[in-house]
């Protein structure tokens, strides 16, 4: 058998590895470098066999001029060579880079994965195909391990994946038929059929980590331990395997704590009754699937989330990427730093405003105090926290509405002392974002009414009263 055949036949079996269907329309992610080159060729062979549509994307990044115009006319002759229509994007990666603060790989793999989804959306195909090799496979899992990944980092690259661009709406699926076949049998095949790809000189630049892990360490360990690249790419299989049957008891979890008070919004009892390994893993995914990626957040982050999901209520931190993880007294979630808070229960703030006893009083947003005399009810509580019922003695005590102030006390119904109205919050499990706009009735005599809480002990309904004062807060239809 040929060398062309064998790689032909390792093409195909990573084809079906990364589920990549007959008839499909690719685009293929083509720099014009050994890899992508024979990548391009082989599928431009199996293309009749398989019925493919074909589409050469060449991003070129800008990053050294004069060298990237070079590189994109090598590639378009390779693309005619193979027969298959090229097509190339101009992006700004140095701009980004400094724009953001961030390294040239970055922005370079930001705007590529941009420009290869959007031609992508434009030809109307299943996903992106690229030359990743069982080397680049290597290099990850080496790169991942040195900065202390879990099991999905060492899991490294996979066969098919989603690729969702972080502060976008992008995503991409990505198929990587060439995970199984070594970078050297690449370049044979592109020597064998005659192809002379781009030589990229930063390839061979050591101030990138990446580049250090290809020059230096891969085969140095490769001397060390004949076949540690291969080793290694089966050390990402195995993980994967595993990382598998993680997820399984992590969706299954979520599943469990899913339906909360709102969307997004997790039964906290559920999660933490889970192993603590288990409870950090569906944190993570939960973060992950608020944000669109879980890029910046560390083990300390997750440590930190655990240790305030078992802690009180009504606390909250702060996470990478805008976010704050909120735990609430049955349930926890995450909002956008950006975006304003809209599961509070409470209106907006409020200047102080008399109270009509009788009345309807607006409180702005749809929010209103409905307040009225009635006969005594047989049965005082009214099984609803948003309606109480108070000694009449209030409406002659000019009524007012506000929101908290420093010093608030107050003596919460069944309880002797007076208690700082910031404890009773906490104990209340009132989460800390809605204190501030919690509507505060108060009287000449004290605060009479934490709405949604408590009512205060002196306003209580006493015996002899044969009617009663009923404040009731209502909000948008």
């Amino acid at each position: 058998m040929s060398n062309g055949a064998t790689f032909l036949d390792q093409l195909e079996a990573g084809l079906q590895r990364a589920l990549v269907p007959r008839g499909a329309v690719l685009v293929v992610a083509f720099s014009g470098g050994p890899d992508s080159s024979a990548l391009l060729r082989a599928l431009s062979e199996l293309r009749d066999q398989w019925n493919f549509n074909l589409r050469a994307v060449h991003v070129n990044h800008n990053i050294r001029s004069g060298e990237s115009e070079r590189n994109e006319r090598i590639a378009q002759r390779i693309a005619e060579l193979c027969v298959v229509e090229f097509k190339a994007v101009s992006v700004d990666v140095p701009g980004l880079a400094k724009k953001k603060n961030v390294s040239i790989e970055s922005a370079a793999r930001q705007l590529r994965y941009e420009a290869l989804s959007q031609s992508v959306e434009m030809y109307s195909a299943h996903g992106v195909v690229t030359g990743h090799t069982l080397d680049d496979q290597a290099e990850t899992v080496l790169l991942h391990a040195g900065r202390g990944s879990g099991l999905k980092g060492i899991a490294s690259i996979r066969p098919r994946s989603t690729l969702k661009i972080p502060d976008s709406e992008i995503e991409v699926t990505a198929f990587r038929p060439m995970l199984g076949i070594l970078r050297e049998e690449c370049a044979e095949y592109s020597d064998q059929i005659g192809v002379r790809p781009v030589v990229d000189e930063s390839n061979f630049r050591r101030d990138y980590t990446r580049n250090r892990i290809r020059l230096d360490v891969l085969p140095e360990l490769n001397k060390a331990i004949p076949g540690s690249s291969k080793a290694l790419a089966r050390l990402a299989e195995n993980a994967a395997d595993d990382l598998s049957i993680v997820n399984w008891a992590v969706e299954r979890s979520l599943k469990q704590a899913g339906g909360g008070p709102a969307p997004g919004r997790y039964s906290r009892a559920s999660v933490l009754s889970l192993p603590a390994t288990l409870t950090a893993r569906v944190l993570m995914r939960t973060y992950d699937d608020h944000v669109g990626h879980s890029n910046n957040l560390e083990r300390s982050h997750v440590e930190s989330m655990v240790q305030h999901l078992a802690g009180r209520s009504g606390t909250s931190i702060n996470l990478p990427n805008g976010v704050t993880f909120i735990v609430d007294q049955d349930s926890f979630g995450f909002r956008s730093r950006t975006v304003p808070d809209n599961d509070c229960p409470y209106p907006d703030p409020l200047d102080l405003t008399e109270l009509s006893i009788p009345g309807i009083t607006g409180l702005g947003g749809g929010f209103k105090m409905i307040a009225a005399i009635v006969d005594r009810p047989i049965n005082l509580d009214p099984e609803n926290s948003w309606v109480t019922f108070a000694s009449p003695t209030i409406a002659q005590l000019s009524p007012r509405l506000r929101n908290r102030k420093n010093g608030d006390r107050f003596q919460p119904l069944g309880m002797d002392p007076q208690v700082k109205l910031q404890d009773f919050f906490v104990g209340a499990g009132v989460p800390e974002r809605w204190r501030d706009r919690v509507p505060i009735v108060e009287s000449d005599k004290g605060i009479v009414w934490v709405a949604g809480s408590r009512l205060a002990e002196w306003a209580k309904v006493q015996s002899a009263h044969k009617q009663v004062a009923r404040l009731e807060l209502t909000g948008p239809d």
